[in-house]
């Protein structure tokens, strides 16, 4: 169940809003008007707020900018709905900073399907803001090192939907012996196809045998602390950009933020796109550091090329490779797993298959298009969405799913 807050003068419509938010079941908080919605922001800190746009005091468009431009409230995630259907209304509610945008009327499923997604995503539409150097890490000018130079990706705040198929890039040495740092990269062989979700599972699922951190290396947007309902962190790793290896471990330690209910540690990722990235020697160094401490660290990898993920696969001992349920994607995907097997990674690869919808392809398609096998088919969970809600992982909430005893039977594999 989420906290909705929703922003109208017209009361015939916030009753009717609450009723559906009622049944789907959410927690709607009502509020007359733009200055009191605003209020209501500040005061309940809701998982998302639904804005009109034509209202007597302030607009719409208004109350999403101030809540955008207010340290308090520009995480909560934003949904204009109105009567006005234009597509210059649709513009000047992404400028004002809406995540999202419906016209009336809304029918209770349309209305549903907006709300679960948004609430899964999160914020998506933040203004960038100049970063500044964390108090705890002292400033050391960062090793320069020729990285993904592709512009920054603030222009695009949405994650890209390919899948993985430029090569990768070639890191300066080779390691040839196997890994020995404790570490589970996570990484979809295309977008939207839950990995993030299956690296947080499996990090909690891991804390049954030992102290488990999971990092997320996300350049876009970060979605591990939205799962586990610690957005926005206080600190990401793009507060370490500055750290060099053999500097005070302290500020690695300083970076990570604990769960409490499960005690997992999570480096997070930063809440709005970046164009920076950890150099290979600094991510090295904070691997290291955090396998000292933890018997496991999971790493969420997004499906895109950069040194970061080259960096992390090179070292990992397993490699989860996480294959999508849309039939359109399976021949990409195959693309993009011949580039990863390349490069000759020495840990030991996993392909896996999620079922994200009731329907699509099955396991023998998936072998028999990528000619490997598939260590594990997580099926599809209708209850997903309830659990990122929430912020509480399906291995937590619901252990005895089949969804959550497939987790628990890959990690004994790993």
């Amino acid at each position: 169940m989420a906290n909705i807050l929703v922003i109208d003068d017209d009361a015939s419509l916030l009753q009717m809003m609450s009723l559906m938010l009622k049944r789907a079941g959410h927690n709607p908080i009502l509020a007359n008007d733009g200055q009191e919605g605003i209020e209501a922001a500040n005061r309940e800190q809701p998982d998302m707020a639904i804005v009109d746009v034509m209202m007597p005091d302030l607009s719409g468009y208004e109350v999403c900018r101030i809540l955008r431009n207010d340290q308090r409230t520009r995480n909560i995630p934003l949904m204009v709905l109105t009567a006005l259907s234009q597509p210059e209304q649709r513009d000047m509610a992404m400028e004002a900073g809406a995540d999202d945008f419906i016209t009336k009327p809304v029918t209770r499923d349309d209305l549903t399907k907006h709300v679960d997604e948004l609430l899964v995503s999160g914020a998506r539409n933040i203004p960038s803001v100049a970063k500044r150097p964390s108090p705890a890490i002292e400033h050391i000018s960062p090793i320069a090192y020729q990285e993904d130079t592709r512009p920054a990706a603030a222009a695009q705040p949405t994650p890209p939907t390919g899948p993985l198929t430029e090569p990768f890039p070639q890191p300066s040495s080779v390691p040839t012996a196997a890994p020995t740092l404790p570490l589970i990269a996570v990484m979809g062989l295309s977008s939207g196809v839950g990995a993030t979700t299956l690296a947080v599972n499996i990090g909690l699922m891991l804390m049954q045998t030992g102290r488990a951190c999971i990092v997320d290396l996300n350049t876009q947007v970060g979605q591990v602390a939205i799962q586990l309902k610690m957005a926005p962190p206080r600190v990401t790793w793009h507060d370490l950009l500055n750290v060099s290896p053999g500097t005070d471990k302290r500020a690695i330690g300083g970076a990570l933020m604990l769960e409490r209910s499960a005690g997992v540690a999570i480096l997070a990722a930063p809440m709005q796109p970046v164009s920076d990235r950890l150099s290979e020697s600094t991510l090295s160094y904070i691997l290291r550091v955090l396998s000292e401490g933890f018997h496991s660290i999971v790493v969420d990898l997004p499906s895109l090329v950069n040194t970061m993920n080259m960096t992390t696969l090179r070292q990992a001992k397993h490699i989860v490779l996480v294959v999508g349920d849309d039939p359109a994607d399976l021949m990409l995907v195959k693309d993009a797993l011949s580039n990863i097997q390349s490069v000759g990674l020495p840990g030991t690869r996993h392909i896996v298959l999620n079922h994200t919808r009731p329907h699509g392809v099955s396991v023998e398609d998936v072998m028999q298009t990528l000619n490997s096998p598939v260590l594990a088919t997580f099926p599809y969970e209708p209850t997903q969405v309830s659990a990122l809600t929430q912020g509480i992982p399906l291995v937590v909430s619901q252990p005895d799913t089949l969804f959550s005893r497939t987790v628990a039977q890959l990690v004994r594999q790993l």
